[in-house]
């Protein structure tokens, strides 16, 4: 077995690579080419711990994360954990890799492909509203499948905000980087928006006329008490896609909508039917796209099992014997 950490993951990522592998654990999702059981969820005084184990044909496992918000005060990464990944066949353990590493890199892979299926292909100015782990990665993903002209970023905390900016302006330099001073400023100048936030109270105003001709990825809002988004948005939509169905009960930019009536259960729909083809229209007059990730196991496994077979034919990684 061996140990992968996140410098080692780093070294082996091909962003396209991830973002084709992700693309293809949506084809196995809806072929039903899996077993994935509810994930265990357990919430204690502002921390989460997740449990999510998965089989595939090709290799089975689980991640092991915990969630702990308020880490970002302290500096600290908001998010620990690990994957154990087991063979498909013997069930042995092969590998064991950085869990935090392994859920920043798929989820961002995932916010990725559903600006590439459904963004205007003549978007060019992204916008990010938070300047963490994720909103670093996320940049970074959606910049690997759209050319960006300008990149808009917002966090309500000055210095990570600063920080992001830096970074991102350093590592695409094709791309002009801002720094605006609200949310709204960023969804006033984005094609396309990455929200990455932990808020309970919506971002924006709840004005239908913001909300127009753009595509919006909404990965925060990870709890029912959290959403990221006004009525408005859900107004202006024809549909509304999610990664899983756990979106139905972990999140309220769905739980809420939903409840309060601003869409119908019919208009909330698996996004690998937009990916196998089946769904083709989605969107109306409007011209709004709305994604909602949470992500699952089956995100986990695809990209591990993908890095641990780099790392062996690379020779990376820690050999261990149990």
């Amino acid at each position: 077995m061996i140990i992968l950490n996140s410098e080692e993951i780093d070294s082996l990522v091909d962003r396209t690579e991830l973002i084709q592998a992700v693309e293809e654990a949506f084809r196995i999702h809806a072929a039903g080419h899996f077993a994935m059981p509810v994930r265990a969820h357990v919430d204690y005084r502002n921390k989460t711990f997740l449990s999510m184990p998965c089989f595939t044909d090709q290799s089975f496992g689980a991640k092991l994360l915990s969630l702990v918000p308020a880490n970002a005060e302290k500096g600290l990464p908001p998010a620990h954990g690990v994957v154990l990944l087991n063979d498909g066949i013997t069930g042995e353990p092969i590998a064991i890799l950085n869990g935090a590493k392994i859920t920043a890199l798929r989820t961002s892979a995932v916010g990725s492909l559903s600006i590439q299926y459904l963004a205007d292909k003549n978007a060019s100015h992204l916008g990010v509203i938070g300047a963490g782990v994720q909103g670093f990665n996320q940049a970074l993903f959606a910049c690997t499948v759209r050319k960006f002209t300008d990149i808009h970023l917002y966090d309500c905390r000055e210095k990570v905000l600063d920080d992001l900016a830096h970074k991102l302006a350093a590592l695409l330099p094709g791309s002009r980087v801002t720094a605006e001073k609200s949310s709204l400023d960023v969804l006033d100048h984005s094609d396309v928006l990455i929200t990455v936030t932990n808020t309970e109270k919506p971002l924006f105003p709840d004005d239908r006329s913001l909300f127009t001709n753009q595509h919006f990825t909404a990965v925060g809002s990870y709890k029912p008490e959290m959403r990221e988004y006004p009525e408005a948005v859900f107004r202006n939509l024809s549909c509304l896609l999610i990664d899983t169905e756990h979106a139905l009960h972990e999140t309220g930019d769905v739980m809420t909508p939903l409840e309060r009536g601003w869409l119908t259960r019919e208009q909330v729909i698996p996004f690998d039917q937009v990916v196998t083809g089946e769904l083709q229209k989605t969107a109306n007059e409007n011209k709004v796209t709305f994604f909602k990730s949470v992500g699952m196991a089956l995100f986990d496994i695809v990209t591990a099992d993908l890095i641990y077979r780099k790392a062996k034919q690379k020779g990376c990684g820690t050999e261990v014997r149990l």
